[in-house]
């Protein structure tokens, strides 16, 4: 008889399996392409859909979650300019609007499923890190960076919070 699989658990393998994914997809790119994927998403958008299941959101109700995805720099710009290239800011603003969606997305569940104490310890997180204001400058990745792992973290915290609910 096997043990079950925590939600702390599973949030960690799949924020893993995302970064093996980015990592090695990675290696596969020209350096320019590569280099214009800084982070990726994958893994904490896996699990905010987890911890939504979990917490036992409806199926609307989880896609409400990540609806604002559909409208963000690099879409918009792809429905106006067809595909011209992207430039490295519309690129990184994409990515900052990401994280501004995802970190929306946290925080309503940390406040569903852990209510005010939980929503305060993953404001205190993401707060920490926040999305870079500026989408130039070379700072800007690291920061972006960091606003990421603190998607994760804040994913890994509301996890174990579900476990011990």
């Amino acid at each position: 008889m096997g043990m079950e699989i925590t939600h702390r658990e599973r949030v960690e393998a799949l924020l893993a399996e995302a970064a093996a994914e980015h990592a090695s997809l990675r290696t596969r790119l020209p350096a320019d392409l590569a280099a214009s994927l800084p982070v990726d998403a994958q893994g904490v958008t896996r699990a905010i859909d987890h911890l939504a299941l979990a917490a036992g959101l409806s199926e609307s109700e989880r896609r409400e979650l990540i609806r604002p995805h559909a409208v963000n720099p690099a879409v918009l710009h792809a429905r106006v300019f067809g595909r011209a290239p992207l430039t490295r800011e519309t690129v990184v603003a994409s990515f900052v609007e990401g994280a501004r969606v995802r970190a929306d997305a946290l925080l309503a569940l940390a406040d569903t499923i852990g209510g005010e104490p939980l929503g305060l310890a993953v404001r205190k997180l993401l707060l920490a890190d926040p999305p870079p204001a500026s989408v130039t400058g070379d700072d800007v990745i690291p920061a972006l960076r960091a606003t990421y792992a603190a998607h994760e973290r804040a994913a890994v915290l509301i996890a174990a919070s579900l476990d011990t609910a």
